[in-house]
């Protein structure tokens, strides 16, 4: 986890200052064209704490109170301070997103002391899903982010603890709240929130934490207008259908479990195993804010089939097999949501190459990628096998040709 711990923070940096960049109505910065921004047109820039507070979900006996305390563990809290900019009020992007922001933030979390009380850094974006009123709104946010100082198993001292198997996991977080603006420079938020920590299979064990939490917060805005103002708005601009074409290179490293015979637990293989892939995407993009197509999608997992000549597990007799096994190809629908600077994308696929094992079944993806330069953008992901079971993360880069859009 060092790599992820060192990577992740300064993905933070360079996402916002990305973002900032790619703006080009900012102060200082290069000016979009007039029908974009408007003459004199400035982002709007967003500081907000909010404060959430609720329980964990008992998805293990060790969080029932099968631990050394005894402990039924309920409570989770967590604080978090975040910045954010939106586009310039009445800009194109403005009214084609309404209420979209992004940022980075910092959290403070706070759990059971075998647990720990980690610390997350973390990129997000949120906007308004439907105005209910002339002050109020349903909004949503997502955090994806690195949680960094868990007290994690440890064989001698924490043994009981299955849930975290590292000092740094991933941290996702999914909120929805209303959002009322009680003056021009301030919106107070109330909501529920669900979040996740996982180290995605990069150490054991890792049956992962879920959270559900009820959030208030205030957002201050330095400097933005009331609404209303300026008269009707301009209609949306016109959307070019069009398709592009995604392709995308992503690597990974992972812990593996094998299946042992007559026993309910799983044999922890030594190591560390590599993950490699690619993914082509066509995506036809339908509007300014969803796209849909297929992938197809080709991965080397050194970890894949491994299986035991038989007895007892042990290092001693594992069979590694060939590498023409650990190898597979698949097709994959895919079903994006667009939103400025990140588009998060989803797919539900099958292998039609190698389809044997471990490569058998049903895979899903849930994968973020990040807008850098032109057609350029990270990837960060997760691949699932059967809805359910944690495979691999997918840390890599794309371009996409053909892309028309402006963010």
């Amino acid at each position: 986890m060092r790599t992820l711990t060192r990577c992740i923070p300064a993905f933070a940096a360079m996402a916002v200052a990305m973002a900032a960049k790619a703006g080009m109505c900012v102060p200082g910065g290069e000016a979009a064209a007039a029908d974009s921004c408007g003459a004199g047109a400035r982002v709007v820039h967003r500081i907000e704490a909010d404060y959430a507070t609720g329980g964990i979900l008992h998805t293990n006996s060790f969080l029932e109170g099968d631990n050394a305390e005894g402990r039924v563990m309920n409570h989770a809290s967590a604080l978090r301070l975040k910045y954010a900019f939106q586009a310039p009020q009445g800009s194109q992007q403005a009214r084609i997103y309404p209420g979209a922001y992004q940022g980075a933030g910092l959290a403070l979390h706070r759990f059971n002391p075998q647990l720990g009380n980690p610390v997350s850094v973390f990129v997000f974006q949120g906007a308004r899903i439907a105005r209910l009123g002339r002050q109020l709104a349903l909004n949503y946010e997502w955090n994806l982010g690195l949680a960094m100082g868990w007290r994690p198993y440890d064989r001698e001292t924490n043994p009981d603890n299955q849930i975290i198997g590292s000092r740094a996991t991933a941290y996702l977080n999914a909120d929805l709240y209303l959002c009322y603006r009680a003056a021009p420079w301030l919106d107070v938020n109330a909501g529920v929130g669900v979040a996740h920590f996982s180290n995605g299979n990069t150490a054991y064990p890792n049956l992962g934490l879920n959270t559900l939490a009820a959030r208030l917060s205030a957002a201050f805005y330095p400097g933005r207008r009331r609404e209303g103002g300026e008269g009707p708005q301009a209609p949306l601009p016109a959307f070019g259908r069009h398709v592009s074409y995604d392709l995308v290179v992503f690597g990974a490293w992972r812990r593996r479990g094998v299946a042992v015979e007559g026993s309910g637990q799983p044999y922890a293989l030594p190591g560390t195993y590599g993950v490699i892939g690619l993914n082509f995407n066509p995506m036809y993009n339908m509007n300014h804010w969803f796209n849909a197509g297929l992938s197809l999608d080709a991965v080397y997992d050194r970890s894949a089939n491994i299986t035991f000549a038989g007895g007892e597990p042990s290092v001693d007799n594992i069979v590694h097999p060939p590498a023409s096994e650990q190898v597979a190809v698949g097709l994959s629908a895919r079903a994006e949501f667009v939103m400025p600077y990140f588009t998060i994308n989803l797919g539900v696929g099958h292998n039609v190459i190698g389809a044997r094992g471990d490569f058998s079944g049903l895979y899903q993806v849930l994968a973020l990628k990040v807008n850098v330069w032109r057609g350029s953008f990270l990837h960060i992901g997760y691949c699932l096998d059967g809805f359910s079971s944690p495979n691999y993360l997918m840390l890599g880069a794309g371009y996409r040709f053909g892309g028309k859009r402006k963010w």
